[in-house]
């Protein structure tokens, strides 16, 4: 696997599915993961949580040279399941987990998302662009649409043109490592 996406929505087959899975459609060894397909309880100071999906998901991106994340903008935010996979990135800031996040240094991250504004929101991109300046990745950008119904061409050859970003991401890591 050279790009796993993590997809954060309430719907699987809604507007942000879809345009992950054209971009996906492009990248041959992507693997997409679908968080609401997992058990991912909120931060905990305690590790309480630490049984959960997310230290395999956490390991599973470790494994992946572009990390894609997509989702839809809830009132000018990420969706509530994306937020908390956010929030328990802090597993990976600390003892016993932080040698998981110091790997995540130089991997390229990505965004996708959907909206129901012509252009996202303002606020929404920099937890992402942040994220991948804590960990040390490089921010590859956001592939932004406004929802629809149905991909037009426009929108099918922009996820082609972002797939493309992905894949000379990925090369330019494959050079350096």
């Amino acid at each position: 696997m050279t790009t796993l996406a993590i997809l954060g929505s309430s719907r699987a087959d809604g507007e942000t599915a879809r345009l992950l899975n054209a971009v996906l459609s492009h990248l041959p060894h992507a693997e997409m993961i679908d968080l609401n397909a997992l058990q991912i309880g909120p931060y905990s100071y305690s590790h309480a949580n630490a049984d959960d999906d997310f230290l395999p998901l956490a390991r599973a991106m470790l494994k992946a040279k572009a990390i894609v994340l997509a989702s839809p903008v809830y009132w000018y935010a990420m969706s509530a399941q994306m937020k908390i996979f956010f929030d328990r990135l802090t597993d990976l800031t600390d003892p016993p987990y932080k040698t998981i996040g110091k790997q995540l240094m130089g991997k390229t991250l990505f965004t996708v998302a959907t909206g129901g504004s012509p252009q996202a929101p303002e606020c929404f991109l920099p937890p992402f662009e942040d994220t991948a300046g804590y960990f040390n990745m490089r921010w590859g950008g956001m592939l932004y649409r406004r929802g629809a119904d149905s991909l037009t061409e426009q929108d099918l050859a922009e996820a082609k043109a972002f797939a493309d970003e992905i894949k000379a991401a990925q090369t330019v890591i494959g050079a350096v490592a």
